[in-house]
């Protein structure tokens, strides 16, 4: 796997300076741009074409928080893919929002669908509650990482740093569930297909 933070010559960290990245990323762009190279021979202009290919997928990840904590428990072994596990609490929101989106999608009146509306509003405002939380158990993560220094090497990991990946990878696991859940509760609402997947 790509180190996007070794791209960028910056510390692996979940906090980045957007301003500095940026200003990076086009000193970068600036030295490996293919138009900068439209006349060197072919094998230099397909490795400048390679590399900013690279500059521009290691930006994509590090620009955002999100895709950024994400490549960085990664780069530990810290697939985001391999975390299955959905709190049960959140297996009771899916079932009811499931029934609820049934509810406004069947309801024969009115009423009933308004009643339902309300119901997933709910819903919305229960997930939006759900994700505040994981954001900021995220954070405080993130924090504590940020302020120690840590091995390049996940085999240099103490358990404890080990643990903290392990935990954020499962928060971003979480997150982008709860996020996917609430569009498709807000798609039933305005009256498009939901899809809930689990």
């Amino acid at each position: 796997m790509t180190d996007h933070f070794l791209t960028f010559g910056i510390d692996r960290t979940f906090n980045v300076d957007r301003d500095r990245l940026e200003k990076r990323f086009h000193e970068l762009q600036s030295q490996s741009h293919p138009d900068r190279h439209v006349s060197a021979e072919t094998e230099r202009r397909e490795q400048a074409l390679a590399e900013s290919s690279d500059i521009n997928a290691a930006y994509r990840a590090l620009r955002e928080p999100i895709p950024r904590a994400k490549h960085l428990v990664e780069l530990y072994g810290f697939p985001i893919s391999d975390q299955k596990s959905v709190p049960p609490g959140l297996l009771m929101t899916v079932m009811e929002a499931q029934e609820k989106i049934a509810e406004f999608e069947n309801a024969k009146d009115r009423e009933a669908k308004q009643d339902a509306m309300n119901e997933l509003l709910a819903i919305v405002e229960e997930l939006e509650g759900q994700r505040e939380a994981i954001d900021e158990e995220r954070d405080s993560i993130a924090k504590k990482w940020d302020t120690s220094m840590h091995s390049n090497d996940a085999a240099q990991l103490s358990n404890s740093e080990k643990e903290e990946l392990g935990r954020m990878a499962q928060l971003i696991s979480e997150r982008a569930y709860l996020e996917t859940l609430r569009i498709s509760v807000t798609a039933a609402r305005h009256g498009k297909p939901a899809f809930i997947q689990h």
